[in-house]
């Protein structure tokens, strides 16, 4: 009865997550580019510890960033990870300041093994984030005419993956994924004559809908040290793939005195049907540390985006680095008497380039993240906590600067699922 309750509550679980898998409504300048923001990838532990997953294996948590890392999957076990993530945005361009908030789904995960060395993990993640809101207020050349510009757009992309882990020996780990990106992007972009109604006003709507197949295959090369240390180095290959895409277009004419759709006057409305394609990108690093004690790693992650075609949107597209660095220290794991020893504490930091020119300058991104791991009480199971700070933009080159705060929380559910109950 107990384990029958406890499945229908992560079914429900599962069930509210997905359906809050809408797209953020934070706004950002930034995400009006390409498909826009890439959202941050990871679980909030590897996010905690600014977004290193390459050399990190863990039986008690999923790594899907790495799907080598799956054969670390406990025998017998299933584990389930669900969270949600709060953030605000506070952009800053010409002594204006604009303020944006959202609480939205995070990721939803579950992984399992087949045997010892062989597991097997899915998940729903958010990819991109296409929200934004941008205005602009200006004098018609030769006029006195005031011309706004309102452009917003919404929406964004989702990935959802499966794939498995397979280690022969406790030297190397082979992983691939499978996953499907999907979603759309709206954009209106309005031309408003605010002054005089005689003015024709101009509305141009545009959509882009995308879905897609991909792969990534990675490798895991792991060394016991004496002590009970590691030294873990791993590496992602990601190919290009390519994306069925359906973009719209459609322009309207109106006046200020017009009030509904139906007083709208098309003058142009086309639908085309192509393909994009998502450039390949290569992730590696290490991790080093002792089990159930500490861990120290780094990644580096290059993107092809030069090689991107995204026809139907906004942008020129750049080849990119990131750079990703973090720790996790765990005073006494099996400590009895103090529950803060138990405790997991992470800390890391990351910088990112934008993969879409704004105004012709590439967009540099810095961030620091800090985290925890809190157990639940008789149970493998635990609460994962991250605040992620981050700022990207610079007003001295004449880019808006846009300053972030996001704070996540999950639930990793741990149990054995395949192990019969013994009675005396």
């Amino acid at each position: 009865m107990y384990r029958t309750k406890r499945l229908s509550l992560i079914c429900l679980l599962a069930l509210l997550t997905a359906g809050a898998a809408g797209q953020k409504t934070i706004y950002s300048p930034f995400a009006r580019y390409g498909i826009g923001n890439i959202e941050q990838q990871g679980t909030f532990r590897t996010r905690a510890m600014g977004g290193i997953s390459s050399g990190i294996r863990n039986s008690l948590t999923l790594n899907f960033l790495t799907p080598a890392s799956y054969s670390s999957i406990d025998t017998a076990s299933f584990i389930f990870d669900f969270g949600l993530d709060y953030g605000v945005i506070r952009l800053e361009e010409d002594d204006n300041s604009f303020y944006s908030q959202d609480l939205n789904f995070s990721h939803l995960m579950l992984g399992f093994p087949i045997m010892k060395g062989w597991g097997v993990a899915a998940a729903l993640v958010p990819y991109s984030n296409g929200s934004y809101n941008m205005l602009n207020e200006e004098s018609e050349t030769g006029g006195t005419e005031e011309l706004l510009e309102h452009h917003t757009g919404s929406g964004g992309y989702q990935k959802a993956l499966i794939g498995t882990g397979f280690s022969p020996g406790k030297y190397f780990s082979a992983g691939v994924n499978m996953f499907l990106v999907f979603g759309e992007i709206t954009r209106t972009n309005d031309f408003i004559f605010t002054e005089d109604n005689n003015y024709f006003n101009t509305r141009k709507f545009g959509s882009s809908a995308m879905s897609g197949i991909g792969w990534e295959a990675s490798m895991q090369f792991m060394l016991p040290l004496q002590k009970n240390r590691f030294f873990n180095a791993g590496l992602t290959i990601t190919p290009g793939f390519s994306l069925k895409t359906t973009n719209q277009d459609i322009i309207f004419r109106y006046s200020n005195i017009q009030t509904t759709l139906l007083a709208f006057d098309t003058l142009y409305n086309e639908t085309d049907a192509t393909t994009s394609r998502i450039p390949r990108s290569i992730r590696g690093g290490i991790a080093f540390g002792q089990n159930d004690k500490f861990t120290i790693g780094g990644d580096i992650v290059w993107s092809a985006w030069s090689d991107a075609t995204l026809p139907g949107t906004y942008g020129t597209y750049t080849d990119v680095i990131s750079l990703h660095a973090g720790a996790e220290y765990i005073p006494d794991k099996f400590s009895n008497y103090n529950f803060f020893d138990r405790m997991e504490y992470r800390i890391g930091g990351r910088y990112g380039e934008s993969y879409a020119l704004y105004e012709g300058d590439n967009v540099k991104e810095y961030g620091i993240t800090f985290g925890t791991g809190i157990p639940l009480r008789k149970s493998r199971s635990r609460i994962s906590l991250v605040v992620d700070l981050s700022r990207r933009g610079n007003p001295d080159a004449g880019l808006p600067q846009e300053t972030r705060i996001s704070i996540g929380a999950s639930l990793n559910l741990y149990d054995y699922w395949f192990l019969k109950r013994q009675y005396e």
